[in-house]
């Protein structure tokens, strides 16, 4: 019986040996999972050829209807490697044109492939399969591929496909996480691999990975790279919550903008694990000191050392990160703003300074609350800052009590503010109730 696939001889032209060695494969390691059917993979001998690879599942067989594009019993299942229906017809169809003779043994039959003229089509050459059966029927299905030896097998194969690879592998290498595997030793540097198979390589990544799903394209080839970084990401991610010692390791990434490690928003940094987020924030602290701040910008780091504290230029997936502990920029500048440097006590200050905040707090006390219990005269790192209202009292800048006119001024503003913030209505009221009170107080005194 011949049967002809609607399928034409040119049809993919880059597919080579590889490529149909690499879909068998793929279907052979998701019959594994998917019946139990394990899998056998050798290479023999061979008098007439170079050698022949075998892939073998022991435990089922194929219907005729694997035979038909599109067939598949995978599209439901995220755990197999397959799921168009496409990868065994267009994988025996590059071995063929490649001058590979492929036989399949399926249980009491032998499919044998090959590229005939059709009639049907017009004389197109199209893939066919010669079956023919009589032989002792097996459940099994081994794949026999001519021109395939040790050599090739072992060099150019093998390390495509972890499943297969294991030899040397040390068991640190690898980190599985929900997202993928992390692939740490130098012979994976730069490695991508989707569900165990190798995809391409990316020489500016300093480590492999492999995904345990993602968009590949056509030719399965490459991966699209705006999932390459999500995805390694969260690898990365989940892998420091299970070893912390890579967290320096990833922290090295960030800071030589990796492509794994890049792109790193607020959003994305938030969800770091907190052990990288600590590590990260101790060894900026620890190279620039406890007043270094991360900045975008020599524009902001020229504006931090106003208030007396060093900006560190980082690149923005670093200022994210470090943001997380350290606090954005603006929370951060806010809080220089109202920095207390020094506070004073009484003795401290001069005669005049005692003089001018005696009588002031003696002016406003006369028309609301006001006393020297809940006053603190201090130096602000912000040279602007003339005086704070908080929970905890109210600040007073020493250089404004020095100023008679000032520190009453002043003493009003902040007494006002418990009736609302700069600018609000009810502070407006209250800065207007007190003036007035006192006013009328010195013009009946």
């Amino acid at each position: 019986m011949k049967i002809e696939l609607t399928i034409k001889v040119d049809y993919l032209p880059n597919w080579g040996t590889f490529e149909g060695v690499r879909e068998l494969l793929q279907n052979a390691k998701d019959a594994e999972a998917e019946f139990g059917a394990p899998m056998n993979v050798r290479v023999r001998e061979s008098k007439d050829s170079a050698g022949i690879l075998c892939i073998e599942n022991e435990g089922c067989t194929m219907p005729y209807e694997a035979l038909l594009l599109g067939h598949t019993s995978k599209s439901e299942r995220s755990d197999l490697i397959g799921k168009f229906g496409e990868g065994f017809k267009l994988g025996i169809l590059a071995l063929v044109r490649a001058g590979h003779t492929v036989k399949i043994r399926n249980g009491g039959e032998v499919w044998t492939p090959e590229i005939v003229a059709s009639e049907k089509f017009g004389g197109a050459r199209v893939l066919a399969f010669d079956i023919v059966g009589g032989r002792k029927n097996e459940n099994r299905v081994q794949i026999e591929i001519s021109g395939i030896g040790a050599d090739l097998f072992r060099d150019e194969i093998k390390p495509r496909f972890l499943w297969l690879d294991k030899d040397g592998r040390r068991k640190d290498e690898m980190v599985k996480t929900d997202h993928g595997t992390l692939l740490l030793g130098d012979r994976y540097k730069g490695r991508i691999f989707v569900k165990g198979i190798f995809v391409e390589h990316k020489p500016e990544a300093p480590y492999g990975y492999d995904l345990f799903d993602c968009d590949v394209d056509r030719d399965r080839r490459m991966v699209a790279s705006y999932d390459f970084q999500w995805r390694a990401r969260s690898i990365w991610s989940s892998a420091m919550r299970q070893r912390p010692d890579l967290c320096q390791t990833f922290l090295g990434m960030v800071e030589a903008g990796a492509p794994e490690a890049g792109s790193i928003d607020d959003y994305y940094a938030a969800r770091l694990p907190d052990a990288f987020k600590d590590h990260a924030a101790d060894e900026f602290i620890k190279r620039h000191g406890k007043d270094a701040v991360p900045v975008a910008n020599i524009g902001e780091s020229a504006d931090l050392e106003h208030f007396g504290r060093k900006g560190i230029v980082v690149n923005s997936s670093l200022k994210s990160i470090l943001e997380q502990k350290l606090g954005p920029l603006t929370k951060v500048k806010e809080d220089l703003k109202t920095e207390v440097t020094r506070t004073y006590s009484w003795h401290e200050l001069t005669e005049e300074q005692r003089a001018n905040v005696t009588r002031a707090v003696k002016l406003v006390s006369a028309v609301t609350r006001c006393s020297l219990e809940e006053l603190s005269i201090c130096d602000f790192r912000s040279p602007q800052l003339q005086g704070l209202y908080g929970a905890d009292g109210i600040k007073l800048a020493a250089r404004v009590v020095a100023n008679r006119a000032e520190c009453l001024e002043t003493l009003v503003h902040e007494v006002a503010h418990r009736e609302g913030g700069d600018g609000e209505k009810g502070h407006v009221a209250a800065i207007e109730r007190i003036w007035s009170a006192i006013v009328e107080n010195l013009t009946t005194s």
